[in-house]
This record gives C-alpha cells, structure tokens and sequence, in this order.
C-alpha cells in the first residue's frame, strides 16, 4: 500500500503554539522560511506521528517550553482503497490514536497495536523497522543526508543494507555461525543416552516374567470378594427392608405426638385471636358512626382553604409587581435626564467637525502621497538589488561559458581515442575465443588421462589409445599421461595467464575509448548550452539597461518627500481633534432616539402601575375570610383524626368473620387426622420385628470383615501387578525410545550438512544482492547526476560497498574530495534513486537540498523532483525562495520571535 498525506496539524509542538493546521496536495510541496521557522518541524511530526521516531531522545522535547503537553495529527488517505485515517499522538504523554474519516477511534488499544495497523498501510514489514525506513529512506535528517557517505565501509554497510533488506542474510549467517559445535554436541548426548538405555534393557525377560504371575494371583482374589459380595447384597436387602419399617413406625409416633402436643393446641389459639381481632372491628365501626358529621364538614373547609390560599398568591404577586414597577420608573427618569445633557454635548460636536473637515482632508491626501513616495523608493532598492544579482549572474555565467568552451575542446580532441572502441572490442572478443579453445584443450587433455586410468592391462591387451589409437601398454600410457599432463600444465600457468593479462589491459583501454566515445556524443549537448548561456547573458544586459533607466526615472520625484512629511506631521494634531469631535457628533440621531424611547417607557410603566393597583382592589376582605375558615378546621379536627384512625379497623370486620369460620374448620381437619394416625401406627407395630434385624446387622458385620481382608490382599497385588507393569512398560518405552534416537542421531547429521550449505549460500547471496542493488540504483543515480550538473561527461559511481566516486575523464573523484556543490549533487541524486526503488510508502522529504546548488542546478533539481512518478508527494524543505515559483505549490512559514511561535503565512 501507499499513503497520500492530506493534512498535519501541530498544538503544542516546539515552536507551534496555536493549534496550526497545514493541508497538502499531492505532487511537490515546498515548505519554506527563515532558519528557526519551523520548517524541520512539520518533518519531523509526521516522522513521530506515523514512523515512531524523533530527533531527540526524549520525546519531551518536542513539546513547546512552559507547556506539559502537546500533540500531532496526521490525516492521509490510502490510495489503494481511498480510505481516509488521522493519527494522533501526543508528546509529554503516552496517548497514540487512530480516527477513521467519520472522526470515530478504531479499536487499537496499545501504541504497539498502532504501530502494527500503520506497519499493514505503510507496506512495512514489521514496528521495528518504521523508524529505519524514515531515517534512512522517507524522511533522512538533513545531518545524515551527506554524512551517511562519508563513514567508514563496514558503517556504510550498517547504515545502507537494512534499507534493502540485505542485512536479514547477514544475520542469518552469523545467527548459524555456531550451528555445528550444537550439531555435533547433540549427536553425542544421544549416543550416550543410547548406551544407557541399552543396560537398562537386559532386564526386559525377567520382567515379562513378573507380570504374568501377579496377573494370577489378581484374579483368584478377585473370584473370592465377588462372592462375598453377592452375599452381603442378599442381607443389605432385608436389613434395609427391616430399617425402612422402624423408620415408618417412629414417623408414624412422632406425627401423632405433634398433633396431640402442638397443632392441635396452636390451633386454638389462633382461633380465640381471630374472635378478639372481630370484637375490635365491630367496635370501630360503630365509633365512625359517631364522628361522621364532624369528619365531613372538616374535610370541606380544608377545600375551601386551598382555593383562598391561591387568591392570596396572586395577590401576593401583584404587590412584587407593583414594588418592581417603582424602581423601573425611578430608573427611567433618571435615564431621560442625563440622555438631555448627552444631547447638548453631541450637537456642540458637530458644529467642531464642520470647522475641522477642510484640514482633515488635506491629510488623507498628503499620506497617500507619501505613501506611494515610499513606494517609489521600495522599488529603487529593489532595481539596485536586482542590478547587483544582475551582475553576479553575469559574471558566473560568463565562467560557465569558458568552461564549457574548455569542456568542448576537451571533448573535441577525444575524437581519435574514440574511434578505436570498436577495434579494440573486436580485439577483445578474438583474445577471449582464444581463452575458451585452451580451457577446451585443457579440459580434452584431463578426460583423456581419466580414460586411459580407468583401463584394465593384460598380458595382451587391445584397447586404443583414446589419442592415437594404437594399443595401450603401460609403457605408452604412462607417456601419453606424462604429455597431457605436462600440457595442462602450460596451459593452466602460462598460455591462459598470458591471455587473461591482455584482456586486462585491453578492458583498460576500451574503458578510456568508452569514456572519450561519451565524451565525444556529449559534444552537441554542450554547444547547445552554451548557446543557451550566452542568450541568457545577452538578456541580462538588456534588463540592466531597462532597470538603470527606470531608477534614474523614479529618483527625481523623491525630491519633494521631505517637504511633504513635514505638512503632514503638522496636521495629525488636528485629525485627532477632528475624530475626538466625529465621534460624539455621530451621536446625535442615536441620542434623541434613545432619549424618545426612554419617555415612551416611563409611560408604559406608569399605566402599567394603575393596572396593577385596580387589580388589587378585588382582594379586599381575603384575609378575613381565611382566618374563619381556619377556625372550622381547627373545631373539627379531633372528629376527623378519630375517623381517620378507626376507618381501616372496621373495614376489617367482614375479612375477620371469614377468618374465624376459616380457622374453626383447620381445627375440626387437625382432629381428624390424630385418628387416622392412630390407626396407622398400631399397624406398623404389628408388622415390625427388632429381633430379626439384630440378627442380619450381625451376619453383616462378619461378611464385611471378610471381603474386607480379601479386598486388602486384592489391592496389595494388584499394586505389585501395576509396578511390574509400569517396569515393563518403562523398558518397553525405553526401547522405542532407543530406536527414536537413532533415527534423531541421522535426521541430526542431515540437518548439519543442509546447515552447512545454507551458511554458505547466505554469505554469497548478501553479497550478490548488494551487487545488483547499488548496480541498478547506480545507474539511475547517474542519471540523475548527470541532469543536475548539465554535465553528461560527469559520470557517478556507486560501488557494492556504497562508496560514492565521480569519474570525469577516466580518473575518480572520492567523494571526500568533492566541492560542496557536487557532494550534494551525488547524495541528492543516490537518495532520488533510492526513494524510486523503495517508493512503496510513496511519500518523501528533502531537508535542505539546494545547500551548494546554484539557480541552474536548483531549477535540475525541481525537474527530477517532478519526475519521480513512482512518488505520490515529495516535500523540499528550504530557506530558499525560489522554490516558490518552481514547484506546484508552497507552504511558507515565519515567526513572531517576540512570543516564539511560528505562523502559517500562505498555501
């Protein structure tokens, strides 16, 4: 998957105060401001948010001074299915959130979880590997851009290899660097194991032995307790029957004895309490009868009471009304009073701002005169600053017009060194078909003599020669050996050495031919630029002319500048006047409005107040009428609470009748069932004998004793049966486990020798991946070099050991010794190559990559950025203005060093 980043928003973060949100299209962006903007930290957000990983070691660092907290959102969109997330993670606190585009948190519980859902949409392979594809690839800090090339071979391998996953053999090799002493100490543990497991298996005869004659004497003690029990079972069948008739007979004593001594007299007892609880309720009843009158006319005063209770309410809130309407009209009136005296003041003001207009107006026009003068003056230090860019611009170009003027000449006189390429390859191609004919010879002769070893000789024998074909002898075998061998010998140490040693030297020398041929097709291109570079200077002086005149232009209309500031700092004394007065005369109008609405008020809330007066007239005789009404509660009060409390007793009286019908009936059922009983229990006596089940529990007791014996002796010999058993499968586990390990011991030997292999094999693949990593990545890399220098006779190697070197004109450059200009040239153009090759997150940032570059090279730059299809969105974070004009959009940034915050200025 690949990611489109749509915006980034910062609170909190260094120098971003304000919570500041910054929205990002697709293609270049570049992010531009001062050094200390705040431009390094939009990388650096993004890194933390999305890739775990920030410049500092402790992440509190990010957060801006004086706060204890802040935080990062970054919103993208997965191309592949156009699904929107935000990121958010906070500095100075463990929070790490996931929203989808609803706003709606996903359910990631952990930051491991994030980092494992991002690793899934940012196509990296595991969390550990986020921060190395940042560091090293997406977003490489702008210290490690060049210095990454200068380490030590063994620090760039470190630095390099994991980008291309290549470390992951290096690993494995040394992970099974100790494989084999585990190998070989794992075959002898099992090798003794077997000689041990092979004394214990003597005993594996007698133990069979064992086990037969326990399994014996088991089943004879077996027989014996299983009759045993076939006689118990027959006893603890009758004794049971027997126990079950006691059992029945002392239910059968126990329920009547119940009956006699506490049903039957609980019973009546309940009935006697529900007779008394009867009596009471009748004589409740009769006493409601007595307090009725008394209790009703109690009940309608209480009504009425109420219904007074919310006239005296109302008229309760008409006098608040009536004391609030009051203050309104104290206040109103001394509103109006002091609205009279504004309105004096606001009309002596407009007479002041008719006397002052004249002079006013003169000032507006004087500032604007001035401020176009000082225009005029911004624009001649603009042509004078343009005029000295002009000059440089010139001056450089004009160096860059001898050189490539030298350049041509160079190229020009590798004409006759170029035209040898093809002889010189066709020379080659001859000395190598020279090569493979004597290997062919060499390896003739060593089958010939393997062929005549492997005759037999005998008295007579005819076999051919495989040389000559004349019958083999040993005399002649031994010579025709001799010979072979002895011409292997000049083969293989002097005629292919010779050979190999002119291919070399030829390799040399088509080597310069190739690079004078390239030199040579370069020739077109190079007059071309330098056509280019000389109509360039030609308009340069036309617009020198152009400025020089439009500055002599603007000079003479500065002159009167002075005299102008000195008019209009005299009249700013009186424009303060003329604004004091224009401010209260503007209040007239509001003035007399309000004053007309503040009368129009006081009368309002003076008829308000009649109303509310002739409203209270109704009220008259209220409290009179509720002071007698009090009174009848209050002589009827006793009557009511009597009712009140009788009432629920006699409404009891005819729940009480049924219970005491209801519980004279439980008494008569209770009685009849003590007969029955009775009659049960001289039954059960009848039927029961004691005797008999004394005599059975004592049969038992002798059965059991005897099982239990036999029981005992069973167990003893089943437990020496199971040990003999358990012995026997001890041993017989012991032999399988024998022949387990000596199949382990081969299955052990296999693994070693395929371990050895696979070491073997990892340590070559490293180094043929990173042959063919920096190979290709090379080739692109010089590519882009080459269009960033406008010089194709530059040519940029990048070795297997990710050694950087320029070749110009068959000699190397180190990249040590390269001038400012050109290292940034060779790591920009490494790192573009490596971002189109690992182009799987599809976004970058550049930290600075103009550092050295000069306007032609810069203007390369954006070219190479925009053509970097495989990239959804690339970053240039610069100083550098003129990124503005050149890429498809900018964001740029500035900040207020007075509160040490930075602000958005445009996007």
């Amino acid at each position: 998957m690949s990611i489109r980043i749509d915006q980034v928003t910062l609170e909190n973060i260094k120098s971003y105060a304000d919570e500041t949100t910054i929205t990002i299209g697709p293609g270049v962006t570049a992010i531009l401001g001062d050094n200390g903007s705040g431009k390094s930290t939009i990388q650096e957000a993004v890194g933390y948010a999305l890739f775990d990983t920030h410049p500092f070691q402790n992440q509190d660092r990010l957060v801006r001074d004086g706060e204890s907290s802040g935080h990062v959102e970054v919103t993208f969109t997965v191309r592949e299915t156009e699904q929107t997330y935000t990121v958010r993670r906070w500095a100075g606190r463990s929070k790490y959130d996931v929203l989808d585009e609803n706003g709606d948190l996903l359910g990631l519980d952990t930051g491991g979880e994030v980092k494992d859902w991002l690793c899934n949409r940012l196509n990296v392979d595991t969390a550990d590997d986020l921060s190395n594809v940042w560091e090293r690839s997406v977003g490489v800090p702008q210290t490690d851009f060049i210095s990454d090339f200068t380490q030590s071979e063994a620090d760039r391998i470190d630095t390099f290899d994991p980008l291309f996953d290549i470390e992951r053999y290096r690993e494995a090799y040394s992970s099974l660097s100790g494989l084999k002493d585990e190998f070989e100490g794992e075959i002898g543990e099992l090798e003794d194991e077997i000689t041990r497991l092979e004394e214990r298996l003597e005993d594996l005869p007698e133990a069979k032995r064992d086990v037969a004659n326990y399994e014996d004497r088991v089943d004879e003690l077996q027989e014996k307790v299983e009759s045993l029990t076939g006689e118990i079972d027959g006893l603890e069948n009758e004794k049971d029957d027997l126990e079950s008739l006691q059992t029945d007979l002392e239910d059968a004593r126990q329920k009547r004895t119940r009956l006699k001594e506490d049903k039957i007299p609980a019973q009546k007892t309940t009935l006697s309490n529900a007779k008394d609880r009867r009596e009471k309720a009748r004589k409740a009843k009769e006493r409601l009868e007595e307090v009725k009158d008394d209790h009703e006319q109690h009940l309608e005063a209480q009504e009425r009471l109420g219904e007074l209770e919310e006239k005296r309410e109302k008229r309760d809130e008409l006098d608040s009304r009536l004391t609030k309407l009051n203050g309104d009209i104290d206040r109103v009136r001394d509103k109006i009073s002091r609205l009279k005296e504004d309105k004096r003041e606001a009309v002596a003001a407009h007479d002041r701002v008719e006397e002052l207009e004249p002079k006013k107006e003169r000032y507006e026009a004087l500032k604007a005169e001035i401020e176009d003068l000082h225009k005029k003056e911004g624009r001649v230090e603009e042509i004078g600053e343009r005029l000295n860019a002009i000059t440089e611009e010139t001056g450089r170009l004009e160096n860059d017009v001898e050189e490539l003027r030298g350049e041509i000449e160079d190229a020009k006189s590798c004409r006759e060194e170029a035209n040898r390429l093809t002889k010189l390859r066709e020379q080659r191609q001859d000395l190598v078909a020279k090569k493979q004919s004597l290997e062919n010879e060499r390896q003739k002769c060593r089958e010939q003599n393997e062929e005549l070893r492997e005759i037999e000789l005998g008295e007579a024998s005819e076999v051919a020669c495989p040389t000559c074909d004349q019958p083999v002898t040993a005399e002649h075998r031994e010579s025709v050996i001799e010979e072979n061998e002895g011409r292997i010998g000049a083969i293989t140490d002097t005629e292919i050495p010779a050979v190999e040693s002119e291919i070399a030297a030829l390799d040399e020398d088509i080597e310069s031919a190739r690079e004078s041929k390239e030199a040579v097709d370069q020739i077109p291109q190079l007059e071309e630029q330098l056509d280019s570079i000389t109509t360039e200077i030609s308009d340069l002086r036309t617009e020198r002319e152009e400025l020089e005149a439009e500055r002599e232009s603007l000079t003479d209309t500065l002159d009167a500048l002075p005299e102008k500031k000195a008019e209009r700092d005299e009249l700013e004394g009186v424009v303060d006047d003329y604004h004091t007065a224009k401010a209260k005369a503007t209040d007239v109008d509001e003035t007399k409005a309000t004053l007309q609405d503040a009368r129009r008020t006081l009368g309002e809330h003076l008829l308000a107040h009649q109303r509310v007066q002739n409203d209270l007239a109704e009220f008259d005789g209220l409290d009179t009428e509720i002071s007698d009404v009090e009174a009848i509660i209050e002589d009827t009060a006793d009557a009511h609470e009597t009712y009140i409390r009788k009432e629920d007793d006699a409404a009891e009286l005819p729940e009480c009748e049924e219970e005491v019908e209801a519980e004279r009936k439980k008494l008569e059922s209770l009685r009849g069932k003590r007969d029955g009983i009775e009659e049960t229990v001289e039954d059960l006596q009848s039927e029961f004998d004691p005797d008999r089940l004394t005599m059975v529990k004592s049969n038992l007791r002798e059965l059991r004793d005897d099982r239990s014996k036999a029981e005992g002796k069973l167990e003893d010999r089943e437990s020496d049966l199971q040990d003999a058993r358990d012995g026997l499968n001890d041993l017989k586990e012991k032999r399988e486990r024998k022949q387990s390990l000596e199949a382990e011991i081969e299955e052990v030997r296999r693994d070693q020798e395929f371990a050895r292999w696979v070491r073997n094999s990892l340590q070559q693949g490293a180094e043929d991946l990173r042959d063919l990593v920096t190979s290709e990545i090379g080739d692109r890399a010089n590519t882009i070099y080459q269009q960033l220098r406008g010089n194709p006779t530059e040519t940029l190697v990048w070795d297997k050991t990710y050694n950087l070197r320029v070749r110009v004109r068959g000699q190397n450059k180190p990249f040590d010794t390269l001038s400012g200009g050109e290292k940034m040239a060779a790591a920009l153009s490494v790192r573009l190559a490596v971002l189109e090759q690992l182009a799987s997150v599809g976004v970058a940032f550049l930290d600075e990559p103009t550092a050295n570059l000069d306007q032609q090279k810069k203007q390369n730059l954006v070219a190479q950025l925009e053509d970097l299809d495989e990239l959804n969105q690339l970053f240039v974070v610069s100083h550098d203005r003129t990124f503005e004009s050149m890429t498809e959009r900018t964001v740029e940034l500035t900040k207020d060093e007075d509160r040490e915050m930075t602000k958005v200025v445009s996007e």
